[in-house]
């Protein structure tokens, strides 16, 4: 797997452009109505949006690109192994009596020592360690870009899930709206029949009580939405006061139309899984390294250094009177009590716990997505009966009504039909909000 750090860049830089512009302008909206969708002209925030500002507000994201930011640093810090270094030293020093210096044959008396010096090393040989090094760094680098993108989907997800659950609410409203409007009515056409005497005060009371219950239900209803509002405007770092609606027009496709379960298992291989093949290499190359603890070193060096007791009139003097040298250094270390086999032992061991944490997360990955798309189905399913239930639900409900008004049917009879009704509906409104939480569900299993 290869990034690219301009392509990585461009890639947020647009993205953050995007997100703010979307920050500045919806508290705008909130403020001024000017984005309307509804009689109210209240503005209306879609869940593209509410994604966009969620990514860009959301504290683990930023920690999670700090993260990144770091690990290519440290990448670009294994490059130094390969390269030279060189450093440059100059220093004055006064004694408190004269000492006793030699230059070109001649003996001097001073107080004072002046020196300057420069020296270069540069590694040749280190057993490969300090490729490994660099590999691994990269495989770090790598592995923090995939978290990064991988939080960034999480809070989607978590952003969906809050939205969806507003969705739901706001829906829910409307049904509590809708049956406490049918149980009004209703209730004038027992209180006629009464006064009529073709009912009882017993089902006059047991309609008060229906009407006293969906009012009940339409508070409940009120304090949901609210209570879901504030969870996501939490999740978006907005003012919990803060007015919108969402977008309830969410309609699952036909059963027909779903693509496939193989297309989800081909992208099985998810960010979870690549990471986890990361540090399995990872784990691989410290196991490798742990072994080149037994191989030499080579370095090559070089110094020039100058000495006086004098400070010199022009840089001429320096440069001639200065020594230079070089050479080549090796280092192996021959002995060092268990250490070494104790990192051969804890490399091994760590590349096993590794090795068997890639296989676990594969298999999760593959089960999550098999899950999460049975799940999605069974809601696109469950949202096609709902729509015939509801709609027959609906029929009957009338039929019972007018037959209700006829004598022909009880209070009882209608009442039952009246929660058919509104258990079909909030049947539709489970599939509808399972069906699209579960979808981005599988987009966050299968996103690489």
């Amino acid at each position: 797997m290869k990034f690219h750090r301009t392509k990585y860049n461009s890639a947020v830089a647009r993205f953050s452009a995007v997100s703010m512009l979307i920050i500045l302008l919806f508290p705008a909206a909130l403020l001024f109505g000017q984005e309307v969708q509804n009689e109210q002209k209240i503005p209306l925030l879609t869940i593209e949006q509410a994604e966009s500002i969620a990514i860009l507000q959301n504290l683990d994201v930023r920690a999670s690109l700090a993260q990144y930011k770091s690990a290519q640093a440290s990448y670009l810090s294994a490059w130094s192994s390969f390269l030279p270094s060189a450093s440059a030293s100059a220093s004055w020093r006064r004694y408190d009596r004269d000492m006793i210096s030699f230059h070109n044959d001649e003996m001097f008396r001073s107080r004072n020592n002046y020196s300057m010096g420069l020296s270069a090393s540069l590694p040749l040989f280190s057993g490969g360690r300090d490729f490994l090094s660099l590999k691994e760094a990269k495989f770090s680098r790598d592995a923090a870009f995939l978290s990064y993108l991988d939080k960034s989907s999480q809070i989607t997800a978590d952003v969906v899930s809050y939205y969806l659950a507003l969705v739901q609410s706001s829906m829910e409203l409307q049904i509590a709206e809708q049956a406490l409007s049918r149980a009004l009515d209703e209730q004038k056409i027992t209180d006629k029949r009464l006064s009529l005497g073709s009912t009882s005060e017993v089902d006059a009371s047991k309609m008060r009580v229906q009407v006293a219950q969906k009012k009940l239900s339409l508070i409940q209803a009120q304090n949901n939405l609210q209570r879901s509002r504030e969870k996501l405007c939490a999740k978006l770092n907005f003012p919990l006061d803060s007015t919108f609606v969402v977008d309830t027009t969410f309609t699952p496709p036909p059963m027909d139309k779903l693509p496939p379960l193989d297309n989800y298992l081909k992208q099985k291989n998810n960010r979870s899984v690549e990471q986890a093949r990361l540090r399995l290499r990872s784990a691989e190359l410290q196991k490798l390294s742990s072994y080149l603890n037994y191989v030499p070193k080579l370095s090559m060096s070089a110094n020039w250094s100058w000495n006086d007791a004098e400070f010199p009139n022009n840089f001429s003097n320096v440069a001639n009177e200065g020594s230079f040298s070089y050479g080549l250094s090796l280092s192996w270390t021959l002995l060092s009590g268990t250490s070494r086999i104790a990192g051969i032992e804890s490399a091994s061991a760590n590349l096993s716990q590794n090795d068997a944490m890639f296989d676990n997360t594969l298999l999760t990955s593959e089960q999550s997505i098999r899950e999460a798309y049975r799940t999605m189905t069974e809601a696109a399913a469950s949202y096609k009966l709902s729509e015939a239930q509801v709609a027959d639900a609906k029929l009957a409900l009338n039929a019972t009504k007018k037959k209700y008004e006829l004598g022909s049917v009880t209070l009882l009879e209608l009442l039952d039909a009246e929660l058919a009704l509104e258990q079909a509906q909030l049947q539709r409104i489970s599939a509808i909000v399972n069906y699209y939480r579960y979808r981005a569900q599988l987009r966050w299993l299968t996103e690489k």
